[in-house]
């Protein structure tokens, strides 16, 4: 068969998460499968990763829309007629930006659903026209694939015509790393809290800062490394002791070695979201030993499993008694390691592009 892999909302050479999760799952379907597949997106092939970099895998540029409905009416108009030109069988669309139309069969699948669970953050404008977005993709879409049972649940709430053509497809890890970053010194002197991802709304990480604002304290030593964007001083903020703030730091832009290190010796990964659609630093976590202490809330338990240590992402308490309970109680941290590395087990991109292909196969 031949399939066209359709991503282009994505900006070309950033690495986003949704980008990562696809290219992991097209290097596996390339190595398992026979069909052929044509990649349509910004990127260009000097971008892609380098495991990607197949002549099996042909590539579409097509340049970033500006205004997204209209780019999807635009796919709905154009893909049909370039799908029968090219000979394609499925239109897989990568996230619901994609096209309605198109091939013999549609899969479109669905990360997660911020704009309905969480509209303020990114404003009733855009919260409106990406409902517009999703009703003309669900409704063009044979099959819909969800990363998470918590996401499908959301899917079939909003959008009850989707729910009987959907299907959860767990993605995995898609952290790569190498030898050498087991054996880089640790980055932080002391133990310390780490904290993955851009602070947007659904993130929670202010209560991360006020959690760290009463054990900081009492554990003099205790850091909080935060990965990624605080623009509005979301941890800090919550912080009013300046030698608090100095043992806060924050690192932006680091590579997946540096990233790995700082899992390998944290002291736990917190995540205090109140809404997430699957969370790779769970599994990244997982798959480097590091305890994870996370929200009972939306995909986040889902993907720990058995693997982590729940809290109240409304209540302040609950994370200071969970991290308390992780400081204080031997062995603690060794049981959420190992039963991290027994979740981590059941996530895998192979088994993720064998339930792929099944989709593809399927026919109308």
């Amino acid at each position: 068969m031949r399939i066209l892999v359709n991503m282009p909302s994505q900006y070309g050479g950033k690495a986003s998460g949704v980008a990562r999760v696809i290219f992991s799952l097209l290097e596996r379907l390339l190595h398992q499968t026979d069909h052929h597949y044509i990649l349509r997106s910004p990127w260009t092939r000097a971008q892609l990763p380098e495991s990607l970099r197949d002549s099996r895998l042909q590539l579409m540029e097509t340049p970033r829309p500006r205004i997204m409905v209209f780019d999807v009416v635009r796919q709905a108009a154009m893909l049909p007629v370039l799908c029968r030109l090219q000979g394609i069988d499925v239109v897989f669309n990568a996230d619901p930006f994609g096209s309605p139309l198109g091939g013999r069969r549609r899969i479109t699948l669905v990360h997660d659903l911020y704009f309905k669970t969480i509209p303020k953050q990114i404003g009733w404008r855009a919260a409106l026209t990406t409902d517009i977005i999703f009703r003309l993709m669900m409704a063009g879409s044979d099959r819909i694939s969800c990363v998470s049972d918590a996401t499908r649940h959301d899917l079939s709430c909003f959008y009850p015509a989707a729910a009987g053509k959907s299907v959860t497809i767990h993605s995995d890890s898609t952290l790569t790393m190498d030898v050498g970053a087991l054996n880089e010194v640790r980055p932080v002197a002391g133990p310390y809290i780490l904290a993955v991802g851009n602070a947007t709304s659904n993130k929670n990480f202010s209560l991360l800062g006020k959690a760290f604002a009463r054990l900081g304290r009492a554990m003099p030593d205790l850091h909080v490394v935060h990965v990624g964007r605080d623009d509005a001083e979301e941890i800090a903020g919550m912080l009013d002791d300046p030698e608090l703030k100095a043992r806060l730091v924050r690192l932006s832009g680091i590579n997946d070695r540096q990233l790995a290190t700082l899992y390998r010796h944290a002291a736990c990964l917190c995540v205090p979201s109140t809404y997430e659609g699957f969370c790779l630093p769970v599994l990244e976590a997982q798959q480097l030993g590091c305890p994870v202490i996370c929200s009972d809330r939306s995909a986040t338990p889902e993907i720990a499993g058995n693997g982590a240590l729940t809290f109240d992402p409304a209540d302040p308490d609950s994370l200071v008694s969970a991290l308390e309970r992780l400081f204080q109680e031997p062995g603690l941290a060794d049981t959420l390691r190992k039963a991290g590395y027994e979740n981590r087990k059941l996530y895998s991109w192979h088994r993720a592009a064998e339930s792929y292909a099944q989709l593809f196969a399927e026919r109308t």
